[in-house]
């Protein structure tokens, strides 16, 4: 239970870093409100991560899932999201949903669920924290529980038409001895 405990560090890790930069931003914006008034619209003044964050996105994800107990098996998968990021402040807060399935071990696993997703956009940079809850199954033989997801990443956005990033997260299915870390790439067009 190493591995567990180690992967719990790093999403306080993440979770604390994706506060310091907030609370960071927040304090230079107040500084830059106070310095200097614009009349354009605070729209017309989004940064790309900014910019590309709010509103519907829709993305396919690959992942590659790495074992939770030495020797365990490796697996991989894909999975379909989308959210509807809703700018408060210096932050997107974007609910949404998700439907993945991976292979691993001659077995398959499905797992659709609700998602919530939080960025704090940075100039081009777009850390981001996100948490989900829905039904997990895994086929030979049939198992099923609630499935819990918590992860986090970071895009860079190259301008306004692309994106790259990297996102890792714990996914786990109570009742099932389904417990691993799915890391995978980011790539986005558009925005």
């Amino acid at each position: 239970m190493k591995l567990t405990g180690s992967i719990l560090h790093v999403a306080l890790a993440l979770a604390v870093a994706a506060t310091t930069l907030v609370l960071t931003s927040r304090d230079a914006r107040a500084e830059d409100e106070q310095g200097a008034a614009t009349t354009a619209p605070a729209e017309a003044a989004d940064s790309p991560a900014m910019a590309s964050n709010r509103g519907f996105n829709l993305g396919i994800s690959p992942a590659l899932l790495l074992p939770m107990r030495r020797g365990g098996p490796y697996g991989g998968g894909l999975s379909i999201d989308g959210r509807y990021g809703i700018k408060t402040g210096p932050l997107v807060l974007a609910p949404g949903a998700m439907l993945a399935g991976y292979a691993i071990s001659g077995r398959f696993i499905g797992v659709p669920m609700g998602t919530f997703r939080i960025t704090a956009p940075i100039g081009p940079f777009a850390p981001f924290v996100v948490g989900g809850v829905g039904y997990g199954w895994i086929s030979q033989p049939s198992e099923s529980g609630v499935a819990f997801l918590a992860g986090g990443g970071l895009v860079i956005h190259l301008g306004r038409v692309l994106a790259l990033g990297v996102e890792a997260t714990y996914q786990t299915i109570t009742t099932t001895e389904f417990q691993s870390v799915a890391l995978g790439p980011i790539i986005m067009f558009g925005g």
